[in-house]
């Protein structure tokens, strides 16, 4: 079942009304005061989210008896949700993984029932009889009034002692203070705050693929694929070169066809409605994102080899030395996709059977890492038959399970491992020359192989492909060439050349601090308030900072990062999730820390004040 904004009552799709009202009736106070602790975050999707509820929490429990003024900003009125999980977009465009695993709450915790999980969210607020399954999947959209509907039971219970601002502006400007403060300009108003939290998300954009020499990029280059509506300016027929075969390339395929009022019939066929564009998609490997099934509860792979006692081994050479991920990590890697691989096929997770078996083996027909992360496709007649048939194989083996299918408990592995390696990656935990081997040569094949799309959407891709729809004419990376005296752009490799009126950009963007490809982390850096991180020579693009997420800065500045901007400190974060990576725990324990030091001065100011009068 995919779970859409159309199954779930009135009543639970009247967020935006509630929020915008809670914005309406708000006086903001911009100037600085002495008599409040002022907190900003900035942006407003689930991390933000989640920072607020993880501060109203423990300011309750601290039982803090001074005013605090929260200020979160964010581009648009849909705070909550952020721009990934709108309620405002298209149903065609899923979560990629099933709602069994999504939980806005940390159950660490709280364990009051009336705090629901989105399974438990949607038995509530569903408009039919359909049993919900943790297995289900859902749309972003119908994620977003889930997320949106747990704010308004924040707001409800924020302390008395907070005063909270939903501010709907962008922010294009930090500065620090001479008190250590810092301001927070938008275009409208600034605001002076104690303590600032960035949950800014995807705000980064890619360096494009083509020498544009000294022209600005041309407007049939789209460097992004969202908001998705930016995609409705691309005429029907146009050719339209994609670059990436990833979840935004799915995204971007669907907006070009099902969002322009095509279907999908039951046999698996796409009828086509004569204004889609014809989809030409590419990428560095020229691999498409694999599909899965639903993964949750006892129905998925576990690890063999990477358990608790290896992984207190790894931290105890990360005691005595920087871990080597190519040569400590990766070889365990390797044994696990084979023994993932082999249990699987063998149906038995007796290890001397399996490695009885894969010894039996000659060493060409063995299952290696390559297989599954840098396979090679079976060729058929032509290339684009190639694609189909590969692509149907993909299909076959998501829906056999990780249980059934060798090849998807391989899968599976990353997914399973990556908690605990990412443990021990954070803050240059990692040599720098191996933290580089995995960011750049093997991040990106892990997350098309671990993290995919449902079955329905890869099957969406399917019919496309064969409605010729999406048309796939190389093997090889094409390279764009530009010339501004022309209107098209050419799609160049040594199989064949092809004129496209636009190009997408649908690959997600990295954290690029001296490329500058966010404008606001621009600012913080021209102003410097943050400087690169930096392993041994290694510059992954990200903001220096500690443990907890606080910027390394020599004036102690308060401000820290939570999400995708810690990219490159930490590894592999879930926008979803509340436990990976979970850097607001530490972010509220440095305001109250920050706040009670602040209280400690502020009274032996007075004590010396009484003493001298």
């Amino acid at each position: 079942m995919i779970w859409k904004t159309e199954h779930i009552t009135q009543t639970a799709r009247n967020t935006q009304t509630f929020i915008q009202s809670f914005i309406n009736r708000q006086t903001v106070f911009t100037t600085e005061s002495d008599l409040s602790f002022d907190i900003g975050i900035i942006g407003g999707g689930p991390k933000g989210l989640y920072a607020l509820e993880e501060l109203f929490r423990n300011l309750k429990k601290e039982k803090t008896q001074g005013k605090f003024r929260v200020f979160w900003w964010n581009e648009t009125h849909n705070f909550g949700s952020g721009p990934n999980y709108h309620p405002d977009q298209p149903d065609y465009l899923l979560i990629n993984y099933c709602i069994g695993n999504v939980d806005a709450w940390d159950r660490i915790q709280y364990k009051n029932k009336e705090l629901l999980n989105l399974v438990h969210w949607l038995e509530k607020t569903k408009n039919n009889q359909v049993k919900v399954q943790p297995t289900d999947f859902a749309s972003r959209a119908l994620v977003g009034y889930y997320l949106q509907n747990v704010l308004i039971e924040i707001i409800q219970s924020k302390p008395e002692t907070v005063e909270l601002f939903l501010i709907p502006e962008k922010v294009c400007n930090i500065q620090t203070l001479a008190n250590a403060k810092l301001m927070v300009y938008t275009h409208n108003k600034e605001y002076v705050v104690d303590n600032l939290l960035f949950t800014t998300g995807h705000c980064y954009q890619n360096t494009p693929l083509v020498n544009l020499g000294d022209n600005h990029i041309p407007e049939n280059y789209l460097s992004s694929a969202y908001p998705i509506q930016v995609l409705k300016k691309i005429p029907p027929k146009k050719n339209v070169g994609i670059i990436g075969w990833g979840l935004t390339f799915i995204d971007v395929a669907l907006a070009l066809t099902e969002g322009r009022g095509g279907t999908f019939d039951d046999n698996g066929n796409y009828i086509a409605n004569g204004i889609e564009p014809v989809l030409l998609p590419f990428s560095r490997n020229q691999l498409p994102i694999m599909p899965r099934g639903p993964i949750y509860g006892k129905n998925t792979h576990q690890l063999y080899y990477l358990d608790e006692n290896w992984f207190q081994l790894m931290k105890s050479i990360s005691k005595e030395r920087k871990i080597d991920f190519r040569n400590d990590i990766f070889p365990w890697l390797e044994k696990e996709f084979s023994f993932a691989y082999y249990s699987t096929f063998l149906q038995t997770r007796e290890v001397s059977k399996v490695e009885k078996h894969i010894e039996s083996l000659p060493e060409s027909k063995k299952f290696t890492y390559k297989d599954l992360l840098f396979p090679k496709m079976p060729t058929s007649t032509t290339i684009q038959e190639t694609y189909v048939r590969y692509i149907e194989y993909l299909i076959d083996e998501a829906e056999k399970g990780e249980l059934k299918s060798p090849l998807m408990a391989a899968t599976a592995v990353w997914r399973e491992a990556s908690p605990i390696i990412a443990d021990l990656y954070k803050t240059g935990g990692f040599t720098g020359e191996s933290q580089y081997y995995l960011d750049k040569e093997l991040f990106g094949a892990f997350c098309r192989t671990s993290y995919g799309p449902p079955i329905e959407n890869m099957k969406k891709i399917l019919a496309l492909l064969k409605a010729n729809v999406i048309k796939t004419l190389w093997l090889s990376k094409p390279e764009i060439i530009y010339n501004k005296n022309e209107p098209h752009l050419l799609l160049r490799s040594k199989e064949y050349t092809e004129k496209v009126d636009f190009i997408v950009d649908a690959r997600i963007a990295r954290p690029e601090l001296k490329q500058n490809n966010s404008r606001l982390y621009k600012t913080l850096y021209e102003n410097n308030m943050v400087n690169p991180f930096e392993n041994e020579g290694y510059t992954p693009g990200c903001v220096a900072m500690d443990v907890t997420g606080k910027v390394i800065h020599k004036d102690n500045i308060h401000l820290y990062f939570y999400g995708t901007n810690t990219e490159g400190v930490m590894l592999d974060n879930d926008s979803l999730s509340r436990k990976k990576n979970n850097l607001a725990p530490y972010w509220v324990a440095g305001i109250l820390k920050q706040y009670r030091m602040l209280n400690k001065s502020s009274a032996n100011k007075i004590l010396d004040k009484n003493e001298y009068n």
